[in-house]
């Protein structure tokens, strides 16, 4: 039986942020001039569609059945600092995931070309403690590397379409790789 929380390794793009209309440069965009002139940011038609509906639901549902913590693996984590990176989650509805935010909140920034699973390795092997907690959570077109893990650990990765994301499969998929996390 687990006695940690835990561990989410979640991806943004084409999990939920589908780019459509806004995405990740729309939301820094706002942020940077929201801070060149001193005002509150007023965007709300981005932060209401920056984030997926269908999407954000999922993963609250998710969020209700088992509280993790929450690791950031997404790209955005090359272009926001943490605090950019919370208060883009508050304004786009993911509070709950700003307020779960493991301490070491995003996985190391290996090089622009490194896998997915090598930084999400590399991220575990930094707390151990975490080992046995994790599931990851991203699309099948930035979520590299996995294809090499030990047929074992793949029950925990969770792969969305690109373009579609986090739907009621993923979700289904999520819960179950949750699920084997809390009974090991």
């Amino acid at each position: 039986m687990l006695t940690v929380r835990p561990l989410l390794f979640l991806d943004f793009d084409d999990v939920i942020c589908l780019n459509q209309p806004y995405g990740g440069y729309d939301a820094l965009k706002a942020l940077s001039e929201a801070s060149q002139v001193g005002s509150p940011i007023k965007k709300e038609v981005l932060w209401s569609r920056l984030f997926n509906k269908r999407a954000t639901h999922h993963l609250q549902q998710v969020n209700e059945e088992f509280s993790p913590n929450y690791v950031l693996s997404t790209s955005w984590r090359w272009f926001f600092e943490r605090d950019l990176l919370v208060q883009t989650l508050e304004l786009g509805g993911l509070s709950f995931i700003a307020q779960n935010l493991h301490k070491d909140c995003t996985t190391p920034r290996i090089s622009r070309d490194a896998q997915r699973a090598v930084e999400i390795r590399r991220w575990l092997s930094n707390h151990p403690e975490s080992a046995g907690t994790w599931v990851v959570l991203d699309d099948e077109l930035s979520g590299t590397g996995f294809s090499t893990w030990p047929w074992d650990k793949l029950d925990f990765v969770v792969l969305c379409q690109e373009g579609v994301g986090l739907g009621e499969l993923e979700y289904q998929r999520l819960r179950e790789a949750f699920a084997l996390r809390m009974s090991s």
